[in-house]
């Protein structure tokens, strides 16, 4: 009897090495060109064009990403991961945020990147019919949310984000940083010129440094602008990063909904999607002026769907996941707890496949950096920060309901429960809801109600409900579909455009109000803000960009416009160290309007001498003293008052004069 043994043919790995084919003066010309690439870029004035192309180099080195969208959204995280990191170096070494140094590290680390995993540029050709349609999903809203804007001037974009207060926080540490060249907790001395000593730089400082780089790059320059110049920017980048939220988010739905759902069903999935981004509570993120929160919503995002849908390559899984967690942890500290139990959801259930010594490697680095901005940015003299208030805007409670009791239909329907990928969903989605009543439960112990930070994890929860979404593709009738017809595309888009109606006619919180939507009437003009406070600012500004010892305190217009121009006048002028007392002695919203005698006791308490900026004769902020039978004194009067009685402390700018 003979016996035959059959051997499968012998394959060989592809090599994960430098490759020995390239010569080494290819090697070296790749590293020369990483330097002088940026500097004639910088001798030109071109310095706009460097981050594009670095984004374009990392995006032609991923292999886990089949499409180019792909490739573009985790690029960027990873980017950003890398910057945030960087920034620890940046902050200490002598070029600071000069745009030569930081791109030529940045395009040695892509040489090396080469050079290391043996990768040759390369980039996807034709997009998928679903990368199609989330690009154009993206684009919807990017439209839509630049037109409105693009048609204000600077002091009406500066109102639109004005009710918020916080963006004048922002752009004050976004100045700062630029100012002091790193991060300002690790340059407190020099910082705290800018603000008081408890304001303690609380904010996770990420964003702000990514404004400030880039900043640099559009204008090539190693300083900062003029105030008026860096709002401006400040502004612009505030928008890119609500238009990255949308794309992140959508792509995550994308990635979440696999490669089975037809594109017809892709579409009437992600329009919902883009239209809750917009018409709901999202587009709210943006029109109050919270840029480390769009940044954090689309890192969960983004991390919610490769946690449930990882990438191919595991390495490339490990290093992905780090780069998300860096960038949560330096920007919006409120979501760092999801992010890593979520991560350590992934890890426990792909434990036997990771490379553990690369993986023990990336966690050893990662460890410090996670924790270094919590840390470091504790706010001092505020309190218990989870029980502070705030103006974020009351969460859509049913649509938050609709999109969750829709999302987990579509995890749990037809046997959802046999994919490992809507388990993992199932369970970040728990995670977020946990989150959201563990905090909701603190707060009703500690004040009886919830308040402004409830609202953020709320944003969260809809934001992994809103990507836990992309289950429902496969429910849609004709999700299978290779080729749907016109007709289904249609139906898909009469779909969207209802979902995007119902949100805009009758918005609020609770849809009792029609054409109440943020998205709405910021759309077609009708959310104003105090674009009155951010043109004096603007305008004050230009003509005194310094304080010179002074604090200017405006009294021209209505009291809410007094208020957002003092405050925004303080920060442009690098002054809100002695401006912040001022803008919230002005608060329209105190429980009483002050006197004349309130003014005086502040006047003789201000440790510089004070400007009153004052035009209308008629308008009066001020109330009569109690028993008084005269009326309340004008803006003018009450000014002219107290340069009388301080002729060495009070000044007068008459506007209009």
């Amino acid at each position: 009897m003979s016996t035959t043994t059959s051997q499968s043919p012998v394959t060989t790995p592809p090599p994960v090495g430098p490759s020995t084919s390239t010569p080494l003066w290819r090697w070296a010309a790749a590293f020369a060109a990483s330097w002088l690439l940026p500097a004639g870029t910088h001798l030109l004035g071109a310095d706009w064009l460097l981050p594009p192309i670095l984004l374009v180099g990392l995006m032609s080195l991923q292999r886990p990403g089949r499409t180019l969208l792909d490739r573009f959204v985790l690029a960027a995280a990873q980017l950003f991961g890398a910057l945030c990191a960087a920034g620890l170096v940046i902050s200490v070494w002598p070029w600071h945020l000069h745009p030569v140094p930081i791109a030529g590290c940045a395009f040695t680390g892509l040489v090396v990147l080469a050079l290391v995993t043996g990768r040759r540029p390369r980039l996807p050709r034709r997009p998928p019919a679903a990368d199609v349609v989330t690009w154009l999903a993206g684009l919807a809203v990017a439209v839509l949310a630049f037109g409105p804007f693009a048609l204000r001037d600077l002091g009406g974009r500066m109102g639109i984000v004005a009710p918020g207060e916080d963006f004048a926080r922002h752009f004050m540490l976004y100045d700062m940083i630029g100012k002091v060249g790193g991060y300002a907790f690790l340059h407190r001395p020099a910082a705290g010129v800018f603000a008081p000593d408890d304001y303690g730089f609380g904010y996770p400082q990420g964003t702000h440094l990514l404004y400030a780089v880039l900043d640099r790059f559009v204008r090539s320059s190693d300083r900062n602008a003029d105030a008026v110049t860096a709002m401006d920017v400040a502004l612009w980048c505030h928008l890119g990063s609500y238009v990255f939220l949308a794309l992140a988010l959508l792509w995550a739905v994308r990635r979440v909904a696999g490669p089975a759902p037809a594109p017809a069903a892709l579409l009437a999935v992600l329009g919902g999607v883009a239209g809750v981004l917009y018409f709901g509570d999202l587009i709210t993120v943006f029109l109050r002026g919270f840029p480390n929160e769009l940044l954090g919503l689309a890192l969960v995002a983004m991390l919610t769907a490769v946690v449930a849908r990882p990438l191919a390559g595991v390495r490339d899984q490990v290093v992905t996941v780090a780069s998300l967690l860096i960038g949560v942890s330096f920007t919006y500290h409120l979501y760092l707890p999801y992010a890593l139990v979520v991560a350590a959801v992934w890890a426990w259930r792909r434990r036997r496949a990771l490379p553990w010594r690369f993986t023990l490697a990336v966690a050893v680095v990662l460890a410090p950096l996670v924790v270094i901005t919590p840390l470091a940015n504790r706010p001092s003299g505020s309190g218990n920060q989870l029980l502070i208030p705030g103006t974020a805007l009351p969460v859509d409670r049913p649509v938050l309901c609709l999109v969750l009791i829709a999302a987990l239909a579509g995890i749990s329907a037809r046997y959802g429960w046999r994919s490992p990928a809507r388990r993992v969903l199932a369970v970040e989605l728990a995670v977020a809801a946990g989150m959201v009543v563990a905090l909701w439960a603190y707060q009703y112990a500690m004040v009886g109600h919830s308040v402004y930070y409830f609202e953020k994890l709320l944003h969260m929860l809809l934001v992994v409900g809103l990507v836990a979404l992309g289950t429902t593709a496969r429910l849609l009738p004709w999700s299978r579909v290779a080729r749907p017809s016109a007709g289904r595309y249609a139906t898909a888009l009469a779909g969207v455009l209802v979902v995007a109606f119902a949100l805009a006619a009758f918005g609020g919180p609770w849809h009792a109000k029609p054409l109440a939507g943020a998205g709405l009437r910021y759309g077609l003009g009708l959310e104003k803000g105090s674009p009155a406070g951010g043109r004096q600012a603007v305008n004050l500004v230009r003509d005194y960009p310094d304080a010179n010892g002074t604090v200017d305190v405006v009294l021209t217009a209505t009291p809410y416009a007094n208020f957002y121009a003092t405050l925004f006048t303080a920060v442009m002028q690098r002054n809100y160290r002695v401006g912040e007392a001022w803008y919230v002695f002005l608060s329209p919203s105190a429980p009483h309007r002050p006197t004349l005698a309130d003014l005086e006791a502040r006047v003789r308490d201000s440790p510089v001498p004070v400007r009153f900026v004052v035009r209308d004769p008629d308008a009066r902020f001020f109330a009569a003293e109690p028993g008084s039978s005269s009326a309340a004194p004008t803006n003018v009067e009450v000014a002219r008052t107290l340069a009388g009685r301080y002729p060495s402390k009070v000044g007068i700018l008459v506007l209009g004069a």
